[in-house]
């Protein structure tokens, strides 16, 4: 048998996050199979509508169990069209089509019910009657309990405090419009919930799910079980399932020649087939000659496991009056050898739903499209470097973290598929809200199903088991910083992601933190403007500074703009957070010289003044002139002065705004006073 395998191996940037993310954390490792033969008239639904099927559960809706629709019409041949529902635990939990509804109805006696059920009798809600994976470590599974299955699809309600479904937890999801699929990925659980309490069984298995519309009546089903945990699977339903005898009454097994033949009895008392010595398909139909509407399945003929084979047959005596359960059982069997999946490794399988107007047109749907062919076994694991990677930076507010993807190396390395002997990396949600990065699933409960999680998300796969914390501090540019595994940086200039490896409580863990460290870097420039000075730092808070008197802070000036009233120098002091950082001085020498051309060396001083002022022309001018007057230019007093250099001044009038004009030969001066 021929495979494709895909292989990438490259370290990706994502654009588009999520919807890339989903398609990478859901792939399989092998090809599309079989060729698409019809694109039209597909459906996929995210939203739940009432069917007319008939479920036996009296205490729960389907709307608890919908998690999405794929449908296929076929205008020109009714019987391949379909509507499957695909359940939250990624089970198919309905199958409908020209015959009905195929799933059987989750009937349950109340006979088998016992009061400690807190489901009462409807304990198996869409859990047990339905196409689902089933693993067993057959080591475990002893008498008298015999209650190690985990389970696709999710638990029995069977301890008093459970009143409603758990499916087993959705951790990735995607929906491919262009090849008509979706995948789901799930965390199997241990399904016997009343024995779990005394046998403390876990599931450390995820189970992967691909459903493809192949058109005209072919439905193509992946599956990929990976195992995290110490058990070692030696048994496998893949799948387990069947029909209800009132939609397809009978049953037909292949030969190798491709002939068929009608097959009847009770589970459990019908012999076991091997698949080798059939044509690897198998049919149901509810004419005994195969004329009516029909559903198939093609499956592998070989495997890679020690024993590929089926059981079959009526659940109990379906003509008693009792019996209400109206179900066909139909159970592939897989036996890996020991170790073939545990730990650390992984199993394939392929196999195809196929609908036509009779058992023959299904045979030759089957043969023509050479679906046993295009059908999956394998026991294949790639290495690490076989694997997508990504990197994501993660972020904590309060209890909840957020990830995102990271373009540079700065971010947690993880595979997006499971590699050999890795482990999974899950973000947990509490029902306080409190979120997790950790490859525990159980680590707000030992006990999945009690509510205490409420959601899963994948990240991907790294080498140890793990738990993560994030913490986030920040410092001041250029300063040093000591990390919690003892490493110091100095002179930090830009924002810094490190990771510190510590020692773990739990033996064999890694204990990864992740310091998100921000530098708090302040622009101290000054943008100067005349007499006008305006920080370059738009965030934080101001303080301008007098650098002529040791920097002492300037009395009432702490905005982000600063005018001067009287010459010197001048600088601002900038907080952001816990840190501080100063500007250079900026000299302002010219202030309140409206107009002069006496040169640098004229002073006038003091100003602002209390009244008295002095005039330094530097020159001693044969005529002098000087005026003062008001803001509004009337004229205060004018004098004149012969060959003087100095020249003494007093304003008796209020304080204010006045223009002081100096004309000297061809000089003028107009300068600004300020009395106060």
């Amino acid at each position: 048998m021929k495979l494709k395998l895909l292989i990438a191996s490259l370290f990706i940037a994502v654009h588009g996050y999520s919807q890339n993310m989903d398609s990478l954390l859901t792939s399989l490792y092998f090809n599309d199979g079989a060729i698409s033969s019809d694109t039209n008239g597909f459906d996929f639904n995210l939203v739940y509508n009432t069917s007319p099927t008939y479920w036996a559960i009296d205490s729960f809706p389907e709307s608890i169990v919908f998690n999405a629709e794929l449908s296929y019409d076929n205008p020109l041949d009714s019987n391949q069209s379909y509507q499957i529902r695909i359940g939250k635990g990624g089970q198919l939990y309905s199958f409908r089509s020209a015959f009905g509804e195929s799933v059987p109805p989750q009937w349950r006696s109340s006979n088998w019910v016992q009061p400690s059920y807190g489901g009462g009798t409807s304990y198996a809600p869409w859990v047990d009657e339905v196409w689902q994976m089933v693993c067993v470590d057959e080591s475990l599974n002893n008498t008298p309990d015999s209650s190690y299955f985990i389970h696709q699809a999710g638990v029995y309600l069977k301890t008093p405090a459970q009143n409603k479904p758990f499916f087993s937890p959705k951790i990735a999801e995607y929906y491919d419009h262009q090849n008509q699929s979706y995948s789901i990925v799930n965390w199997g659980q241990q399904a016997h919930t009343d024995d779990l309490l005394n046998i403390n069984h876990t599931s450390n298995l995820l189970y992967y799910t691909k459903y493809t519309n192949k058109g005209r009546g072919v439905i193509q089903v992946d599956n990929m079980i990976y195992n995290f945990g110490q058990d070692n699977i030696s048994f496998l339903n893949m799948p387990w399932g069947g029909v209800r005898n009132s939609s397809l009454d009978h049953f037909f097994i292949s030969t190798p020649i491709n002939d068929y033949n009608l097959t009847s009895g009770l589970y459990g008392q019908t012999p076991i087939v091997q698949t080798a010595n059939t044509g690897g398909w198998v049919a149901w139909a509810n004419d005994t000659n195969g004329n009516s509407p029909a559903l198939g399945m093609a499956h592998p003929i070989t495997t890679n496991t020690y024993g590929n084979k089926f059981r079959y047959g009526d659940a109990g005596n379906l003509n008693a009056a009792w019996n209400e359960r109206d179900y066909h059982v139909f159970e592939m069997v897989k036996q890996p050898f020991p170790g073939q999946l545990g730990f650390g490794k992984s199993m394939s399988f392929r196999y195809f739903y196929v609908l036509g107007a009779n058992v023959d047109s299904v045979k030759n749907k089957i043969l023509n499209e050479n679906l046993v062919y295009n059908s999956l076994d394998t026991a294949y694991i790639p290495s690490a470097v076989n694997v997508d990677s990504v990197r994501y930076l993660f972020q904590q507010t309060g209890t909840s973290i957020t990830e995102s993807i990271s373009n540079t190396n700065s971010g947690l390395l993880l595979r997006t598929s499971p590699y050999l002997n890795s482990y999974p990396l899950f973000k947990i949600t509490s029902v306080t809200n409190e979120d997790v990065i950790s490859s525990n699933p159980y680590f707000f409960s030992t006990v999945a199903y009690d509510g205490s999680a409420i959601a899963m998300e994948l990240l991907g796969f790294l080498d140890n088991p793990s738990i993560i914390s994030v913490f986030h501090d920040t410092i001041c540019k250029n300063e040093s910083y000591l990390f919690p595994d003892g490493s110091a940086l100095s002179n930090i200039s830009s924002d810094t992601i490190h990771h510190s490896l510590l020692a773990s409580t739990q033996g064999g863990w890694d204990s990864l933190v992740i310091t998100n460290l921000e530098v708090t870097d302040i622009n101290v420039g000054v943008n100067q403007v005349g007499i006008n000075l305006t920080s370059e730092e738009t965030i934080g808070s101001y303080q301008w500074l007098d650098c002529n008197g040791f920097n002492s802070p300037i009395v009432g000036e702490t905005n982000q703009n600063y005018m001067p009233i009287s010459n010197g120098s001048f600088a601002v002091e900038v907080t952001k957070g816990n840190c501080t950082d100063t500007s250079n001085c900026y000299t302002i020498s010219n202030l309140n010289i409206i107009e002069n051309n006496f040169g640098t060396d004229l002073q006038v001083y003091p100003n602002p003044t209390d009244g008295k002022i002095l005039i330094d022309l530097c020159d001693a001018y044969a005529t002098v002139s000087i005026s003062i007057s008001d803001i509004k230019g009337k004229l205060i007093r004018s004098e004149k002065y012969v060959q003087e250099q100095v020249i003494s001044l007093s304003i008796q009038e209020p304080n204010g705004f006045y223009l002081l004009t100096i004309l000297a030969e061809d000089k003028i001066a107009i300068i600004r006073l300020i009395k106060k």
